[in-house]
């Protein structure tokens, strides 16, 4: 098994919510490695190779020699003549400075054909496939590793504050608009949201404002749907609170201070919702109020629905943490237009709300960053 890393890694190890991805083609192009991706010196070539290579529609030929008292060039020593020979690498059996592979060499391999979107992928003197070039449009890397969940200093529901571990993923930019939302709907994938009063879907000039009246099932349907080859899905809790506040356990989004106001937050600040719109506003019309990654609307806009049941935490489970496995209630965060109170535009504040939806709730999707090939 080789797992694919999005980030840019292939290895030997299996990672937390890996999903199986068959793609034969694409593994043929480390066909010239050993085991973990370490090069065989059993199909070492000879120090000098003609090779092809692919740009675009126009091919090229390059003469390629390493010289065998380099000590630049990646080489190994045979066990029978103790020759320097040059270092097999993907598709072409000969490793080149700064390899970047071109499609050939990548076995017919692409961001498409992998993961269901634009990019552009490359390959590595390692004999490892480089993802880093196939972010999925709209998201934002939020990266793998320990911050503080949780908060002791406010509501009980939020204690105690501890180091929680998530594994690297992608979230949604912004939270998924009316138009996205309506582009599943026409597909027959999704149920028509709520309609009428303070909800966005079927009124006039709101495509570009989050989609609201879902409830949680059609949050979870919706990204499912949505990813192509690689679905997406709701965020965890653990998720959510780390890419809201990064690994500083800043009080919101932006930071410490200055509290909440319309400057930062779609909200209510007595004026009417949305800052006295009296509805929703355009997604990531408050920037100042960011995340340190650059995700818009963590605070206001509207609630987002997260994958995780409503409980009180457990502190045991501190490693990729997805709460329990069932509830009465699901977990909304972040606050909304027609919220109020400062403290629920807090990073670390959990509201609890039955599966159905309402004006104030939307939501937005992740995706996992890590992807296994068999």
């Amino acid at each position: 098994m080789i797992v694919l890393d999005m980030v840019g890694h292939v290895d030997g190890k299996t990672m937390n919510r890996a999903r199986t991805l068959r793609f034969a083609p694409a593994l043929a192009c480390l066909a010239a490695c050993g085991p973990d991706g370490v090069p065989s010196e059993t199909e070492a070539s000879t120090t000098e190779a003609s090779t092809t290579e692919t740009r675009g529609d126009s091919s090229t030929t390059m003469q390629t020699t390493a010289p065998s008292d380099s000590t630049e060039s990646s080489s190994s020593s045979s066990s029978s003549g103790g020759t320097t020979e040059s270092v097999p690498a993907c598709g072409n059996e000969v490793v080149e400075g700064q390899e970047q592979c071109d499609g050939t060499e990548l076995a017919g391999a692409s961001c498409m054909l992998l993961f269901g979107y634009q990019g552009e992928l490359a390959c590595t003197e390692t004999c490892t496939l480089e993802t880093s070039g196939c972010l999925p449009p709209g998201m934002i890397l939020i990266p793998g590793g320990e911050f503080e969940m949780g908060s002791d200093a406010y509501a009980d529901d939020e204690r105690p504050a501890r180091n929680v571990n998530v594994s690297t993923f992608y979230i949604d930019a912004n939270e998924v608009t009316v138009a996205s939302y309506d582009l599943c709907v026409q597909t027959g994938s999704c149920e028509l949201p709520g309609m009428g009063g303070a909800c966005n879907y079927g009124v006039a000039g709101r495509d570009d404002h989050p989609i609201n009246c879902v409830d949680w099932f059609d949050a979870y349907t919706y990204c499912g749907w949505v990813g192509g080859m690689i679905s997406k899905r709701l965020p965890t809790e653990a998720e959510w609170e780390k890419a809201a506040r990064s690994d500083d356990a800043r009080l919101y989004p932006w930071g410490e201070d200055p509290p909440p106001s319309c400057t930062h937050v779609s909200m209510d600040e007595g004026m009417g919702g949305g800052c006295g719109a009296d509805s929703s506003i355009s997604v990531g019309s408050k920037p100042m109020g960011d995340s340190p990654y650059g995700v818009h609307d963590m605070a206001g806009g509207v609630w987002d629905w997260v994958a995780d049941w409503y409980s009180a935490y457990d502190v045991a489970e501190d490693d990729n943490p997805t709460g329990p496995a069932m509830g009465m209630f699901r977990v909304i965060r972040g606050g909304g237009w027609a919220t109020t109170d400062i403290n629920w535009f807090r990073t670390s504040a959990r509201n609890p709300s039955d599966v159905v939806g309402n004006a104030n709730i939307g939501f937005r999707c992740a995706q996992d960053g890590v992807l296994v090939m068999e």
